[in-house]
């Protein structure tokens, strides 16, 4: 009975553990705004209090029973930035096209980015020392291989959990809940009455103050945060959502004739999605960020017989049914695909007389390991080569974004000119209130007037250079050029100070740390945010895939401990030869190639292919776990090394995504050396 109470400790705080950070980095987020561009540093804080945890001195108390009240703390300081505090960014300097933080409430004060983000860094990490604690509390009950492998186990449900309550549109209520009472349960032991009723008590205000601080209806997609605001004459007249605070996607009644506030940028917009239908009467249309449904719409008033809407984000398609003064998504020539664009591009048929790439900004970030948005795939020269193949011969594509700074345009022209030649046009707004820009191309363009209503044509005479196109290695149209924005910079430089600080302060110092297990951190989490990104290449961006990649890298290290367990694996040879391999195989091998595969042929080339070195370092950590005579140590440093590779993920801003298998390499021989040295230390 102990140890089947010990089993099922250590299952439950793994579970709680995993949810927690996939909760607190999506409810960190949603709540303040340009923490979303900075979803990374949450997760590596995460680590980094986990790490430090399991390094701490056995004899110290457990700080379990802390954590309730921690949990109020953390949702009132929330609450409270997100009411009464804005952060304070010179957006006109930054190195990355962020959008401005939108904000209505006067009261708000301004605070530096670089104080925010240190501040929610330390705040998360020491929030997490106490589950890190628990967790290798609880593993040292079983051998680690044992211990590890329920670990996993307990991790996996936590993905699982989550991505269900994603998909099921559930509120941080339902998150918190979750969370927070089975925590609850687990701190009764050890704790008095007294601070038991003081930790049930801060796990009813947490969830009251969770749902108390929503002023308006607002829902929960399984990527943001969404309210919508009709315009002043109603809903009959249009309406603008945000997403996270931002205004994002909204519909306009291309009936009526604004007048009111919303006039200037409605009339703005109408008049750019307007411009492919001076020339031609598409009859197959497709739109890929379809929002709310503007620009599907204007294809059904202008003739469309069959129009195949691409959104990602099944919110925008329930807004833009119900809410929509034209209700393009219930018209029976309408298909709507709930995908990603870039992958879309892959299952359409060509044919298509007017390809629409619409306002895709999304300001959603592909998943916690990885700083690029969901949309940077459907923006590279590749992405936009295969919109020519699918185009009829007198289509046009037209891609509308809001674009701001000049080398952004600059970037989508010269790849546009370079793939469709002369075929090209430009056109901005003549009385701009937006960055607003529309590029078409294509045969058709040939027909479209030389001058539009309200319109200009646009010149490019800045160069670009042709290596820093945005590229599937590459996909940072919002960089200018290949290097760490300077904003990250300081985070750069802050996190690994503020880093040896919370370890001092939590553990003491650095006794016992393992290079070796440390190394074999740094090299997975390279891998873990390699392979996510390859699978979103392959198979979309959306949330779905990224949930399931995360689960079968969890399970694959599962199936790599039964492994170790079932043939007795000891030595680590042959998994280090096979898996240098295997990265090297896939620093030289183009993904696009696969692209065009069925989707089976291509869930076999990247389970056979890109899972390959996940499941040969899986392998690795669970031998040299099993040996291991100092668990506490080993799988803290281990974390802590999922600090720095998660930091190393920044250098795919300046180097390419593939440069993190070559760190990833590196790493690992060093982890190689280490052992091979014998110390295993």
């Amino acid at each position: 009975m102990k140890e089947k109470n010990a089993l099922i400790r250590l299952f439950l705080i793994s579970f709680l553990t995993l949810f927690a950070e996939m909760v607190f980095i999506r409810y960190l987020s949603s709540n303040i705004y340009l923490l979303s561009y900075y979803k990374n540093a949450v997760l590596i804080a995460a680590f980094l209090g986990l790490g430090a945890g399991m390094m701490m001195d056995k004899g110290r108390a457990s700080l379990l029973r802390l954590l309730p009240v921690a949990t109020l703390a953390f949702i009132c300081i929330v609450v409270y930035f997100n009411d009464y505090l804005r952060i304070d960014l010179d957006y006109a300097g930054l190195d990355e096209s962020i959008w401005p933080e939108f904000w209505a409430n006067s009261r708000a004060q301004s605070v530096p980015i670089f104080m925010v983000l240190s501040f929610f860094y330390i705040v998360v990490a020491l929030y997490f020392v106490p589950l890190g604690q628990e967790t290798i509390k609880a593993m040292s009950s079983f051998r680690p291989l044992a211990a590890y492998s329920v670990n996993l186990a307990g991790s996996i449900l936590g993905v699982i959990a989550f991505s269900i309550a994603g998909w099921l549109w559930t509120t941080p209520v339902v998150w918190f809940t979750v969370f927070l009472v089975p925590l609850l349960w687990l701190t009764r032991s050890g704790s008095s009455a007294i601070t038991f009723v003081i930790n049930a008590a801060s796990v009813v205000l947490t969830i009251f103050v969770v749902f108390s601080s929503v002023l308006g209806p607002e829902m929960w997609s399984p990527y943001s945060k969404v309210r919508v605001y009709p315009f002043a004459g109603g809903f009959d007249s249009g309406f603008i959502s945000t997403t996270n605070g931002n205004p994002q996607v909204g519909a306009m009644n291309f009936d009526l004739k604004y007048s009111g506030p919303e006039a200037a940028l409605n009339n703005e917009s109408k008049s750019i999605y307007m411009i492919p239908y001076f020339a031609l009467s598409p009859k197959r249309v497709m739109v890929v960020g379809a929002g709310a449904g503007n620009e599907v719409a204007m294809a059904l008033r202008n003739g469309a017989t069959s129009v195949d809407a691409v959104e990602i984000d099944p919110a925008f398609v329930a807004i833009g049914s119900v809410m929509s003064p034209h209700r393009p998504f219930t018209d029976k020539r309408v298909s709507v695909h709930i995908d990603d664009a870039r992958a879309y591009f892959h299952k359409a048929v060509p044919g298509y007389d007017l390809i629409v790439i619409g306002f895709l900004d999304s300001q959603y970030h592909l998943s916690q390991m990885s700083n690029i948005r969901t949309e940077n795939f459907v923006y590279t020269y590749e992405s936009l080569r295969r919109t020519k193949d699918l185009l009829s011969e007198n289509g046009i594509l037209q891609l509308n974004y809001n674009a701001p700074r000049l080398d952004m345009r600059a970037k989508l022209y010269y790849m546009l000119r370079d793939i469709y030649g002369g075929d090209l046009r430009v056109y901005a707004p003549a009385r701009p209130v937006s960055g607003n820009i529309s590029f078409v191309a294509g045969p058709g363009v040939r027909a479209i007037p030389a001058d539009l209503p309200d319109l200009t044509t646009g010149v490019f005479t800045t160069q670009v250079d042709k290596k820093n196109y945005p590229t599937d290695d590459w996909p940072f149209l919002y960089i200018e050029s290949k290097k760490i924005p300077s904003e990250y910079i300081s985070m750069l430089i802050f996190i690994p100070l503020a880093s040896i600080g919370v370890i001092r302060v939590v553990c003491g110092g650095f006794s016992g740390f393992s290079l070796r297990f440390f190394m074999l951190g740094v090299g997975f989490m390279l891998l873990e945010t390699k392979s996510i990104t390859s699978f979103a290449l392959l198979f979309g961006s959306t949330g779905t895939v990224v949930s399931l990649v995360f689960c079968s890298i969890l399970i694959a290290g599962l199936l790599a401990n039964l492994t170790v367990h079932l043939f007795s694996i000891r030595s680590v040879k042959l998994p280090y030869a096979l898996l240098f391999a295997t990265i090297a195989g896939l620093y030289f091998l183009p993904l696009e190639m696969f692209m065009d595969l069925s989707w089976w042929s291509r869930l076999a080339v990247a389970a056979g292919l890109i899972g390959a070195p996940l499941f040969f370092a899986a392998i690795i950590f669970g031998v040299s776990f099993a040996q291991s005579s100092r668990m506490n140590t080993d799988f803290g440093s281990n974390i802590i090394g999922a600090v720095v590779g998660g930091m190393s993920e920044y250098l795919s801003m300046a180097f390419g995504f593939k440069a993190l298998y070559i760190i990833a390499l590196s790493a690992y021989f060093i982890a190689f050396l280490a052992h091979s040295r014998g110390s295993g230390r």
